[in-house]
């Protein structure tokens, strides 16, 4: 039979238990979040850096376009930048820059898709980092939609436009349909090949087609005989069929060269 003595002494126990589980509780809770806070806090550091350097490459990236379209023909291209960063190691500590981050690109932005970038802060003079980034500045241009065979006409049953990375491209591209329609292919494509100035012609050689030449008020058009493969602008061979003459013309369409008169 319990006393009363006992009684208290086992309700103490179970009192000093309750406090060290509500003490231990309070501790560790305690311990996670700082922990958390902690992470939290160097994973912002983290994303924020990662954020700044994509916005540095996009102002190089736009400058770098600007540049190149200012000195190039194709101006009219549509160009879409793309950027995207890699995660930074959790393990590596960002300090806080109150001066800023500076930033160091190694290499021609448009001649690589994938970048290292080196993070330096004034604050921290020993302290660098190298981020990684991939990189790519997306052109419209015109491929085939189909398996096609020399000879095949281009319309747009046939083509279609998709954005491809500008470090893939070769050769002369178009980037809208219009610009190739009427045309034939030399050789056999596969369905979504590249459309470029070397694998097709707008007159081919042994094509009937106008010369037109005109001076002034007069026009004078005859037919003649392709000698050679064209594209718009090229400057082919044709044969004269009234006269039997080779001539030089630029190819204006599919079926018309312009001489000089």
């Amino acid at each position: 039979m319990r006393t009363i003595t006992d009684t208290n002494i086992s309700a103490r126990h179970r009192i000093l238990f309750t406090c060290f589980l509500i003490s231990f509780s309070c501790t560790a809770f305690a311990m996670i979040n700082n922990d958390l806070q902690s992470a939290t806090s160097e994973s912002d550091h983290h994303t924020f850096l990662r954020d700044e350097v994509r916005t540095f490459l996009f102002d190089k990236l736009e400058q770098s376009s600007l540049d190149y379209q200012s000195n190039s023909a194709d101006s009219d291209t549509n160009n879409d930048i793309q950027v995207k960063v890699r995660n930074i190691d959790k393990r590596i500590v960002v300090p806080r820059c109150a001066s800023g981050f500076n930033f160091e690109l190694g290499s021609d932005i448009f001649q690589q898709t994938n970048q290292s970038i080196k993070v330096s802060c004034i604050d921290k003079p020993s302290w660098y980092l190298f981020v990684h980034a991939s990189v790519a500045v997306m052109q419209d241009v015109v491929v085939s939609r189909d398996n096609l065979s020399p000879g095949s006409l281009l319309s747009k049953r046939n083509l279609e436009v998709i954005s491809i990375d500008k470090n893939r491209l070769k050769g002369s591209v178009f980037s809208d349909i219009a610009q190739v329609a009427g045309a034939r292919i030399k050789r056999r494509m596969r369905s979504g090949n590249i459309i470029d100035d070397r694998m097709l012609c707008f007159v081919c050689k042994g094509d009937r087609v106008s010369i037109a030449a005109s001076r002034g008020g007069l026009s004078v058009k005859v037919f003649g005989v392709a000698e050679q493969d064209g594209v718009l602008g090229d400057t082919i061979q044709v044969r004269n069929i009234s006269s039997d003459k080779l001539v030089y013309g630029r190819v204006t369409s599919t079926s018309e060269v312009q001489v000089s008169i």
